[in-house]
């Protein structure tokens, strides 16, 4: 998998952990954020944000140049990816505003926990 450069004219955010980028849908390494739905399954430990709150923070945070370097492909077919805009980690950044959660189970390869102070302390 190949690291590539997009500028935000380019994405669409789809909630506050995915992007959908020329049809392929981008899930933020790391992290889970509420559901535009806003529907939280039963025995299900879901994220506390305002789902609309959420997925407008991380189209704020968005910014040029932005590079999304692919780690995986979920149970859903969606790429897994570490997404940087502005030099900044978009899962980091998510956490940091309290617009998401971190899911251990989720961060292929420990790779956000080392990246990211915030990681380790949810």
């Amino acid at each position: 998998m190949i690291a590539a450069l997009f500028f935000a004219s380019a994405l669409t955010v789809v909630d506050g952990d995915m992007l959908r980028v020329n049809g392929e849908r981008i899930r933020l390494l790391g992290i889970e954020a509420p559901d535009v739905a806003g529907r939280c399954r039963k025995r299900k430990t879901c994220a506390p944000a305002n789902p609309r709150h959420s997925k407008e923070s991380l189209k704020r945070s968005l910014r040029d140049p932005i590079t999304i370097v692919p780690v995986a492909r979920d149970s859903q077919g969606r790429t897994v990816a570490i997404v940087y805009a502005g030099g900044l980690n978009m899962s980091c950044e998510q956490l940091r505003k309290g617009m998401a959660v971190y899911r251990p189970a989720w961060d292929m390869g420990r790779r956000l926990a080392r990246e990211c102070r915030f990681a380790s302390k949810r």
